[in-house]
C-alpha cells in the first residue's frame, strides 16, 4: 500500500488529466458523436504544453498527452487479428507490436515540429496561436514525411459532425481547422487560468467568430452552387462480405452479385458507384464478369464506377474504370498511395515477393471522364491524403468518389473514423462526395459536409440520392496545398532566434 501511495504522489495530477484528455480527444476523433466537446476537450493539452517549464518537463507533457492519444486511435489494429494465417496469441501479439511502433512513430512526428515551440515561445496570447500551428504542422508531416506517411489521426476529425466549424477548409486545407480548433481551446483555457483573462477571452471570441461566421456563408454558398449546378441521380451499392470472405468469392460471382442488387432496386440512376475491388480480378474487356457491368452500365443508361485490377506495362495496379452505357470505358484511374503490408510490401523485388504498384502516370491519375462529367476519384486509404484528392478538383472533377474496402475493420471505430475523412474532402474540394464501400460505410456527402443520405450498415444494400456536377472551384482546390509552407515558416524563425540568441532548449 505504502509503494501505492510513493507512486500516486510521484505522478502530479496535471499529467494525469494530459493523459485523460488525450484518450478523449481521441474517442471525439474516432467514434464519438459530440462536436461540441472539441471546443473543450483539447484545452488542459494547450494551457500546461504553452507553460511549460523545461525541456524534460515539456517532453514529459507532450508525452502523456499524445502517446494515449495516438494509441487510442490506432489499437483498432488488434481487431484484424481474424485475418492473419496464425494462431490467435501470436497474431495478437504481433498486432500490438505494430500498434506500439505505430504509436512512437507518429508521436515523433508530432514532436519534431513541436519542439520548435521552445525557441518561439514569447509567454503570451502569441504562444496559443504558434502552438496550434505547430501542432497543425506535425499533423502535415505525418502526411508527407517519406518514409512512413499515415495522416490517420488529425484535431479537426473532432468537428467532421458539426459542418458549419469546417468550412475554413475550403480556403486553406483540413489543417486550417485544426488551427483554429487548439487555438480557441488555448485562449479559453488561460481566459479561465490565468489573470490577464481578457485577452484571452477577446482571442477566443475572435476565433469562434471566424469559424461560425465564415462557416455559416460558406453553407450557404456551398448549398446555392449545387442548386445552380447540373443535377444527376445516383447510386451507391454495397456488398455485405467480410474481411476474407470477400477474398474466397470469384470475380464471376461479384460482378453477378452487384447486377442483380443493382437491377433489383427498380431505380433509374446517371451514375452508379460500386466499391474498391467489387470485381477483383484484372481487367479484361472480353471476359465474362466485365461484360456484365458492360450490360448493367447498358441496360440502366447510368456510367457505373467499378473497381478492379488493371494491368499495364506488365504491373499490376488497383484501379477504377467507369463502364459507359454506349459499350465504351473510360481510361482506367490506377491508385497512387498503396496501403502499407496489405497493398504494397516495402523491397519487395529483393523477397521475390509480388506486390501491387503506385501510380505516378499523369495520365492514369486524371479523373475519371463518363458521359455524365468528371469524376474524381479516390480509393480507400487515399481518401485520407489531402492533397491526393486535392489533385482531382484542381484537374476539373466536378464530382468525388472514394471508393474502399472497410470490411477489414470488422466492427471496431475504424470503419466509422475513415468515413469521417471523406466528409473533409467534400468540403474542402467544395464538390458532393459519393462514398461506395464494401460492407459500408457508404454515402452521398454535399459539398458542406452534410451527409445527405447513409448506410451504416454492413448489410448488403444501396445508397440513392442526387448530387451536383459543380465546376466552380474553392480556393484551396484553385491552389496547391499552402499549409506546406508553414512547418518550413516555423523552423526557419526558430533557429534564427536560436542562432541570434544563443539559446539552449531547456
Amino acid at each position: 500500500m505504502e509503494i501505492i501511495k510513493k507512486l500516486y504522489n510521484a505522478i502530479k495530477t496535471k499529467y494525469f488529466l494530459l493523459a485523460a484528455s488525450g484518450i478523449s480527444c481521441a474517442v471525439l476523433q474516432s467514434s464519438a458523436e459530440f462536436a461540441p466537446a472539441a471546443f473543450i476537450s483539447y484545452a488542459p493539452m494547450m494551457y500546461l504544453l504553452c507553460s511549460f517549464e523545461g525541456r524534460r518537463e515539456f517532453v514529459k507533457r507532450f508525452a502523456c498527452f499524445f502517446v494515449p492519444y495516438y494509441f487510442y486511435q490506432l489499437v483498432f489494429l488488434l481487431t484484424v487479428y481474424r485475418q492473419i494465417e496464425m494462431k490467435r496469441p501470436p497474431a495478437v501479439l504481433l498486432l500490438l507490436l505494430a500498434v506500439i511502433v505505430l504509436t512512437v512513430w507518429e508521436s515523433i512526428l508530432m514532436l519534431m515540429p513541436v519542439l520548435l515551440f521552445a525557441y518561439l515561445r514569447r509567454g503570451g496570447a502569441f504562444d496559443v496561436v504558434v502552438l496550434s500551428l505547430l501542432i497543425a504542422s506535425g499533423e502535415w508531416l505525418e502526411e508527407n514525411i517519406f518514409v512512413l506517411s499515415f495522416p490517420w489521426s488529425a484535431v479537426w476529425l473532432s468537428v467532421t459532425g458539426m459542418p458549419v466549424a469546417l468550412q475554413t477548409a475550403n480556403l486553406l486545407g483540413c489543417r486550417i481547422v485544426t488551427v483554429l480548433l487548439l487555438s480557441f481551446n488555448g485562449f479559453a483555457a488561460f481566459a479561465v487560468m490565468h489573470p490577464k483573462r481578457m485577452r484571452a477571452a477577446a482571442g477566443a471570441a475572435a476565433v469562434l467568430g471566424i469559424m461560425l461566421g465564415y462557416g455559416f456563408y460558406s453553407v450557404s454558398a456551398a448549398e446555392r452552387a449545387g442548386r445552380d449546378s447540373p443535377q444527376i441521380k445516383v447510386l451507391i451499392a454495397q456488398d455485405e462480405k467480410e474481411g476474407s470472405k470477400k477474398s474466397g468469392c470469384s470475380a464471376l460471382d461479384c460482378a453477378r452479385s452487384y447486377s442483380e442488387l443493382i437491377t433489383s432496386q427498380n431505380e433509374s440512376a446517371d451514375l452508379i458507384v460500386l466499391p474498391e475491388t467489387a470485381v477483383p480480378t484484372s481487367y479484361d474487356e472480353s471476359a465474362a464478369e466485365f461484360d456484365i457491368i458492360s450490360r448493367l452500365a447498358k441496360n440502366s443508361g447510368a456510367a457505373v464506377v467499378n473497381g478492379c485490377f488493371f494491368r499495364l506495362d506488365g504491373d499490376g495496379y488497383n484501379a477504377l474504370y467507369a463502364a459507359q452505357p454506349q459499350g465504351k470505358a473510360s481510361r482506367p484511374y490506377l491508385k497512387q498511395v498503396l496501403v502499407p503490408f496489405g497493398e504494397r510490401v516495402p523491397l519487395a523485388a529483393l523477397f521475390g515477393v509480388g506486390t501491387l504498384c503506385e501510380c505516378s502516370d499523369e495520365e492514369y491519375t486524371k479523373p475519371l471522364e463518363t458521359g455524365v462529367g468528371k469524376v474524381g476519384c479516390a480509393i480507400c486509404i487515399e481518401s485520407i491524403y489531402p492533397t491526393t484528392v486535392h489533385k482531382q478538383a484542381f484537374c476539373g472533377a466536378q464530382l468525388l468518389c472514394v471508393c474502399t474496402n472497410d470490411s477489414w475493420f470488422g466492427s471496431s471505430y475504424a470503419r466509422k473514423m475513415h468515413f469521417r475523412h471523406s466528409i473533409m474532402r467534400a468540403v474542402e474540394n467544395g464538390r458532393y462526395l459519393l462514398r461506395s464501400g464494401n460492407c459500408g460505410i457508404s454515402a452521398v456527402i454535399s459539398p458542406s459536409g452534410k451527409i445527405e443520405s447513409i448506410r451504416e450498415e454492413t448489410t448488403k444494400g444501396v445508397v440513392t440520392g442526387s448530387a451536383a456536377l459543380i465546376s466552380q472551384k474553392t480556393f484551396y482546390s484553385r491552389t496547391n496545398d499552402l499549409f506546406s509552407v508553414v512547418p518550413a515558416f516555423l523552423t526557419a524563425a526558430a533557429v534564427m532566434k536560436a542562432y541570434t540568441r544563443r539559446e539552449k532548449f531547456g
